[in-house]
């Protein structure tokens, strides 16, 4: 396959060491990509110079915006980029004072696709800025590393320190803490498949074992802000020689994170998020079996983790840990195990769920 490179990627090799990139399903290796160059900085800080008044305006449209992307090295720059920047998560721009965001590393979309896909990251931000809400982002930080524990099928995250400000302004609007996602198309690429966008899917075609261990994640976790049929939160990977694979995202809205905008679907029976909900599919005995099982082994680690997650202080370490106790004793209890979860599953088994 010929290799074709966008003028400004350039300048943009120049500023980093190489990395090693995954390899498409194809055996072609994808292009040097933005989110591996994040991985090289520790502790990651980074500034964005954008119109915020224009990006906080309420619209349905996804919306791109110029803006400078700059990532510091206490007050040296070590790396700049123009970019494209959009507000992005229909709640959070309703509810927070400043949205979630998309960010495109390119001026023009070049002409190798795959290069495209795998430089446009979202960014996790704080909803307002304060401290409480630095903490809910590496909470929901924290989930992504810990599905990390149980599985490659999953995405990556990486930390960072961030200022949004307006262009030739010195005064930050947005100070606080934030993560980046890695890109669907990077993760499709890192596992040899593709993403898959049916407009429904029924979850009775993916792979089953990846499912039950989603479903399960998402029960330990107590996040119900997801749904199969409309991929809503999830995505799926088409692997060769594989059934489709199930892949979590967007944790906020679970009883681990404990976010004060927070609410359950009105078509799930819990009063708070806090309360745990199954949505998974019925399964074996065996299945079931081995799904505790495989989590029951992961304890240590997941409450090691939690102890020594980066950027987390004492009352969220506190909180996650209680909550994350709370569903292993459920699953040394074995009436409990059949109330909430055996006896509970099917519960989401039509498109419009």
């Amino acid at each position: 396959m010929k290799t074709i490179f966008a003028p400004w990627l350039a300048g943009f090799f120049l500023l980093a060491c190489p990395v090693i990139l995954p390899a498409q399903n194809d055996g072609t290796v994808v292009e040097p990509n933005i989110f591996s160059r994040l991985q090289q900085y520790e502790p990651l800080h980074v500034v964005i110079e954008t119109d915020l008044k224009k990006l906080r305006q309420e619209t349905k449209e996804e919306t791109w915006q110029a803006g400078i992307f700059k990532i510091m090295n206490g007050k040296t720059v070590a790396f700049e980029q123009a970019v494209q920047v959009a507000a992005r998560g229909n709640m959070r721009k309703k509810t927070c004072d400043f949205p979630p965001l998309k960010i495109r590393f390119y001026h023009e979309k070049p002409e190798n696709d795959s290069l495209a896909d795998i430089n446009e990251l979202k960014l996790v931000v704080s909803c307002r800025n304060s401290a409480n809400d630095d903490q809910l982002v590496m909470r929901e930080c924290f989930a992504y590393a810990l599905y990390n524990l149980f599985t490659d099928e999953s995405f990556r995250v990486k930390p960072a320190t961030l200022e949004v400000k307006n262009p030739g302004r010195k005064r930050s609007n947005l100070k606080g803490t934030a993560f980046f996602i890695e890109s669907e198309k990077e993760l499709a690429a890192r596992l040899g498949g593709r993403p898959l966008k049916p407009r429904i899917i029924s979850p009775k075609i993916m792979d089953s074992t990846a499912y039950l261990r989603m479903c399960l994640f998402e029960f330990m976790i107590g996040n119900t802000d997801w749904g199969a049929y409309t991929r809503h939160n999830i995505k799926v990977i088409g692997i060769t020689g594989r059934s489709p694979v199930a892949i979590p995202y967007d944790f906020d809205y679970s009883g681990l994170v404990a976010a004060d905008y927070a609410v359950p679907s009105p078509d799930i029976p819990i009063a708070s998020v806090a309360e745990r909900y199954f949505l998974g599919l019925c399964a074996s005995d065996r299945m079931y079996r081995d799904a505790f099982g495989d989590f029951q082994a992961q304890k240590s680690q997941i409450l090691q983790l939690c102890r020594e997650y980066s950027g987390l202080n004492s009352d969220s370490r506190a909180h996650m840990q209680d909550y994350l106790n709370g569903f292993f004793d459920l699953l040394d209890d074995p009436v409990r195990v059949k109330k909430y979860i055996i006896e509970n599953c099917n519960k989401r088994v039509k498109p419009d769920d």
